[in-house]
């Protein structure tokens, strides 16, 4: 009987140790001059967690039913909350003892600089001068008190603010050494750009040089998956903002960074690859609209294969899937010239014209809006067909119908691949050439044109040693391709090939020619080059 008393005493010990350190969850914003303050550690006495203020102020701590006090640090500075008799789950607190506002406005002075100044705004002037003082001599410690007063209490007096604010947070930030304390810099400096975008608008850039110090940040942290990928979807998030609010203004860097989060995001399985293939179509629609502007195609025309190839190794641009999404699109609206051109474009950029949404689409942007790239489509959709005289005529309208150099050069390069390919090798010739006219770096130009010399010799002559010339021509086209990064190594190694093909020392000899002098290869090819021996 005693032991059963003995235990049950025990027992009830344990029951009333559990009860003694019951948990309690509170949750709550912490202001300062009523302003939800980001980066401030809320920690409680009883208990070992702790917790950084969002960029919202807002905070969420589990306490023992023990916990007479909450401490709130941010920086150097601690001040302490007796919550003995407060027994809400939601508790507030004001850093510096203001009341809480009904409004985020409250006690806020909205006017400018200039006008501060003129009004001899004391508060204003001795603490800006004061902060920028100290800032100039990278005393950040010193300049911070004056700068919040500034910050707080006058958000439309100048940009300037936001931009020495940030500077400091990212410096204070950067010299952090764990991801914890990194994460609460990372959140004001979040507050901060909010903060310039509510009172100083411009909302589009800023939203992407938010977003861009996020990402870039967030992936430097020690963070766990779950974590990585709810701070990636953050990201995201910023960066769609900024391109939706800037559109053909958008920054190349934010663009780039919104393909990646893209990217990871559907790895995370958190995008299906109809959304990969979505984001990307919205880039390349801005990227062509920048390469027209002379003030942005330079970081564009940077900025476009990057995200070419941030999206090719997505895994997302299989053919499948793109027929999915494009076939449903089309079948809700077969009138949409602009997503229809769209359809076209990423169907022939991944290789995916030997499908029925292709030609529909095609037939559809040519019926729609008969012009050369609706003609080029054509023309391609054709080539697939084996419809030789149509395609052939449908390049010829795209070539002769283009206005802008470059893809007039692509039209004439397609109309030759195409007509080397059906043997009218003089054609192909012509093409190649024209397309190099336009665009003298085309380097899978001059692999047509060595292609072309090198077929043709088969039939130039009867003269074996007239035939063997024309390889001459073949390789000078070779080594001018190879000159370019795209196509050196298919350059070289068709060089080499047809060089097996010159004639030998004793050949040259016999025909009182020289090793290089020049020679024209007469007919209808009438090109000169150089002599050369088989080594």
């Amino acid at each position: 009987m005693k032991t059963i008393t003995k235990t049950l005493g025990i027992f009830l010990l344990m029951l009333l140790a559990t009860a003694s350190f019951a948990q309690r969850k509170i949750t709550g914003t912490v202001y300062i001059k009523g302003e939800p303050a980001a980066g401030i550690q809320v920690s409680a006495t009883k208990t070992n967690s702790s917790y950084y203020t969002s960029f919202d102020g807002k905070y969420e701590l589990q306490i023992s039913e023990k916990t007479k006090v909450l401490k709130f640090t941010f920086l150097d500075e601690s001040k302490k909350l007796d919550i003995t008799t407060n027994t809400s789950d939601v508790i507030d607190f004001s850093w510096d003892g203001q009341e809480i506002p009904a409004a985020s406005e409250a006690g806020v002075n909205l006017k400018s600089s200039e006008v501060l100044a003129k009004e001899r705004d004391m508060e204003f002037l001795n603490n800006n001068s004061l902060y920028r003082e100290f800032y100039k001599q990278n005393d950040f410690k010193s300049a911070l008190p004056h700068w919040k007063v500034i910050y707080q209490g006058y958000p439309k007096s100048t940009p300037q603010i936001y931009i020495d604010g940030l500077k400091m947070y990212e410096s204070m930030m950067d010299k952090a050494l764990d991801s914890k304390t990194k994460h609460a810099y990372l959140d004001t400096v979040m507050m901060i750009y909010d903060k310039r975008m509510k009172y100083m608008d411009n909302v589009g850039e800023l939203m992407g040089r938010k977003a861009a110090k996020y990402l870039e940040t967030v992936l430097t942290l020690e963070l766990s998956d779950e974590e990585l990928k709810k701070s990636i979807n953050t990201g995201y998030g910023f960066a769609e903002k900024s391109i939706n609010e800037a559109g053909v203004n958008s920054e190349a860097a934010v663009m780039v960074l919104y393909m990646q989060s893209t990217k990871r995001l559907f790895a995370y399985n958190q995008f299906p690859k109809g959304k990969v293939i979505e984001n990307y179509e919205k880039l390349s629609s801005i990227i062509d609209e920048q390469l027209k502007n002379d003030s942005l195609k330079e970081k564009a025309a940077q900025a476009a294969p990057i995200i070419d190839q941030i999206v090719e190794s997505s895994g997302a641009m299989d053919c499948p899937t793109m027929i999915d999404l494009y076939t449903a699109k089309f079948n809700q609206n077969p009138n949409d010239i602009v997503q229809i051109k769209k359809m076209v474009k990423m169907l022939r950029k991944e290789k995916c014209t030997d499908s029925e949404i292709y030609e529909k689409a095609a037939e559809k942007a040519y019926e729609l809006e008969p012009n050369a790239e609706a003609a080029f489509n054509m023309a391609n959709m054709f080539v697939k067909k084996n419809n030789t005289e149509k395609a052939t005529s449908y390049y010829e309208k795209a070539y002769t119908e283009e206005t802008d150099p470059a893809n007039k050069a692509t039209y004439y390069y397609y109309a030759g691949m195409y007509a080397l390919q059906n043997g009218k090798i003089q054609q192909a010739r012509t093409m190649a050439n024209e397309a190099i006219k336009l665009k003298n770096d085309y380097c899978e130009a001059y692999m047509l044109l060595g292609e072309v010399y090198a077929q043709a010799s088969k039939n130039f002559s009867s003269d074996e040693f007239e035939k063997i010339t024309v390889f001459w021509l073949a390789v000078d086209n070779y080594e001018k391709a190879s000159r370019f990064a795209t196509c050196k190594s298919d350059g070289d190694s068709k060089a080499n090939f047809y060089r097996n093909y010159f004639p030998n020392k004793e050949e040259v000899f016999f025909r009182s020619l020289s090793e290089g002098s020049r020679y024209t290869v007469a007919g209808w090819i009438n090109e000169t080059t150089t002599v050369r021996a088989k080594r």
